[in-house]
């Protein structure tokens, strides 16, 4: 009983969840997933875990790369709250030359729509483009 508890009380932390209502976006860019992944990582990199924050606010990500399904992940998080995702970004392989992008925010404070118009800008144009303030 105490483990379903827990695990009752995880899910509620984890910010974004499968099968959860929150603001996403797909599209195609034209240039191999792994190097769509690495244009991802320049973007969290220079809008969310190199820059200073108010508050002291601290991002840090995690990226996996699964080379045998050709599927990329990077997952924004506040620290010290690693349960909780403010943003997946996923990237997989469309063709030989393209690759399909989803980005999903949590959808709260910075992470909405806005964050998702800059992830997209920012991976189709290989320029890191951080969300305009509020």
């Amino acid at each position: 009983m105490l483990f379903a508890a827990l695990a009752l009380l995880a899910g509620c932390a984890s910010g974004i969840e499968p099968g959860g209502n929150f603001p996403t976006v797909t599209f195609d860019v034209a240039t191999p997933y792994d190097a769509a992944l690495r244009r991802g990582s320049e973007f969290v990199r220079t809008c969310h875990t190199a820059p200073e924050h108010p508050y002291g606010v601290e991002y840090r990500d995690t990226m996996t790369l699964d080379e045998k399904f050709a599927v990329g992940r990077i997952v924004v998080i506040k620290v010290p709250e690693p349960n909780v995702h403010l943003e997946v970004l996923e990237f997989k392989p469309k063709g030989k030359t393209d690759a399909t992008v989803t980005a999903t925010v949590v959808g709260r404070d910075t992470w909405d729509q806005k964050e998702l118009e800059a992830v997209q800008r920012s991976i189709e144009t290989a320029t890191p483009v951080c969300r305009p303030a509020s």
